[in-house]
């Protein structure tokens, strides 16, 4: 039998700290409404929701981060646009984030840091959810973030690289 200790720091290890995940959000945040200034309208790939995740991912990991290995091969119109050219690449959402070294959350019991796709890309600063507006005004809070969210098609959590 594994002593609970020593599975204490397994589980600890595959995760990121609760301080290494606040500043990669603060982080994200702050590079996306820079972006939204720099630029007069809105672009998909740069200040758009994907470009939320990708960034947030390299804030998180650093050089191991591949969320943009993927989605830098095409460009895309609108969310619908996004999903089927990235399933023409051979990923479906979850594996696209199963690829990025994301966890599926299958209890549907979101934490700080986890990713989520409802009509776009979200990620969970811990009481919202934070995504970005196609209308170019940058970063929104969509929604509060629930004890359970049902709704929500897929969660995914970031494992440690």
């Amino acid at each position: 039998m594994v002593a609970p200790n020593i599975l204490l720091k397994v589980v600890l290890f595959m995760y990121y700290s609760v301080e290494e995940l606040d500043r990669a959000i603060k982080k994200t945040i702050k590079e996306v409404q820079k972006r939204t200034l720099e630029t007069k309208e809105f672009i998909r790939g740069y200040n758009d929701c994907a470009a939320l995740l990708a960034i947030y991912d390299r804030n998180l990991r650093g050089e191991e981060s591949r969320a943009f290995d993927v989605i830098s091969l095409f460009e895309w119109n609108s969310v619908k646009d996004f999903i089927q050219k990235l399933y023409l690449r051979g990923y479906t959402v979850k594996e696209y984030m199963q690829y990025c070294n994301y966890e599926i959350v299958k209890d549907k019991r979101p934490k700080l840091g986890d990713v989520a796709f409802d009509n776009g890309a979200m990620l969970c600063d811990g009481e919202f959810w934070v995504s970005v507006n196609e209308d170019n005004t940058g970063v929104y809070f969509p929604k509060q973030k629930m004890f359970l969210e049902r709704k929500l098609p897929v969660i995914a959590r970031p494992l440690r690289s």
